[in-house]
């Protein structure tokens, strides 16, 4: 090969990287996606660090953590349908993200963000004082039941059984 080849190669090679580049900058404007630089990705290559919270005895892994102004945004990323406003579950699992990037990253989140592909939706959910008591209060509520002898049906929603991994050995399962 050529010198002269090789240099067209390289030139070409560049054009397509700016060009990969400046198109990625705008599929992240048109999502709504903060401007700063995704630092933490679970789905992706190689292995991803679980994030672990001493305050919460808690493990997680967000979707995504992108930085913006100095603060790490957790984001979640569903693939369902998209209702009105995200589901108090859904909120909990953002809040307890924000709590793992808090104590992992040494900088409160003011906020996480729910991402629904299927409508290209984004929900920002406030990291308050508020919602972290909420979380905490879940997430005790949860342990008690783990730790009890019996834990009853908590909904009236036969997908959310038939989605429910205990479906085939609960005796309160509703039809679906």
């Amino acid at each position: 090969m050529s010198a002269d080849t090789l240099l067209v190669a390289l030139l070409v090679l560049l054009a397509l990287a700016l060009l990969l580049r400046r198109r990625t900058a705008r599929r992240r404007a048109d999502l709504g996606l903060p401007e700063g630089p995704v630092v933490y990705q679970d789905a992706g290559e190689g292995p991803v660090k679980t994030l672990y919270s001493a305050r919460y005895h808690l493990v997680g892994r967000p979707d995504q953590i992108v930085q913006e102004a100095g603060y790490y945004i957790p984001v979640e990323v569903k693939s369902g349908r998209t209702p009105r406003q995200p589901y108090p579950g859904q909120v909990m699992q953002l809040i307890a993200y924000c709590a793992l990037v808090e104590e992992n990253y040494g900088v409160r989140p003011p906020y996480g963000l729910i991402y629904f592909e299927a409508s290209g939706t984004w929900f920002e959910i406030e990291y308050s004082p508020d919602q972290e008591a909420a979380f905490a209060d879940t997430l005790a509520a949860m342990r008690r039941a783990r730790a009890a002898p019996e834990v009853h049906r908590s909904h009236q929603s036969p997908p959310v059984c038939a989605a429910c991994g205990y479906n085939a050995l609960c005796d309160e399962r509703l039809a679906g």
